[in-house]
Parts: C-alpha cells; sequence; structure tokens
C-alpha cells in the first residue's frame, strides 16, 4: 500500500509519454500475479506484481490513477486520448 514505482512498456498506448520514474497510489494489500502475456506494466513489493493489464479493449490498473498525481492525471489523459 502507498506510493510505488511501476516499470511499464514502453510501447504501451496507456503509457504514452509518461513521466521518467512515474510512481502511482496503490491503496489495497492485495494484487495480480504478474502474467506477461497481459501484463502493460509491474511493481516489486518484495515482488513483482502486475501494476496494469491489457487484453484486447480490456485495460485494468491495480493503482488509483485519480489519487496519483500528474502520473495519474497523464495516464487518463493518455486513456482519453488513445482509446
Amino acid at each position: 500500500m502507498g506510493w510505488n514505482y511501476v516499470e511499464y512498456n514502453p510501447n504501451s498506448k496507456l503509457f504514452k509519454d509518461m513521466y521518467d520514474e512515474a510512481r502511482y497510489y496503490f491503496v489495497h494489500s492485495y494484487y495480480v500475479e504478474r502474467n506477461d502475456s497481459y501484463t502493460i506494466a509491474a511493481a516489486n513489493y518484495g515482488f513483482d506484481f502486475s501494476a496494469a493489464v491489457r487484453k484486447d479493449n480490456i485495460l485494468g490498473v491495480q493503482f488509483h490513477p485519480e489519487k496519483s498525481h500528474k502520473f495519474g492525471m497523464k495516464l487518463l489523459q493518455n486513456f482519453v486520448e488513445e482509446f
């Protein structure tokens, strides 16, 4: 829980032109196990887990973009413009 850096796929439209060392606010202690088939961003909290996933036109993030300062606002802007 709390702020954490994510490592994202630079080719992902969701993270297009994202700030270097972007960090996001995680509120929950549960997580999604990392599956590289769908993971477009991962975080580490003692172990790697999926922070953002995509399958076809379905996207999901583990963190709260609306609470993630300029990083979350950029992600929401990308979502609106790219999808």
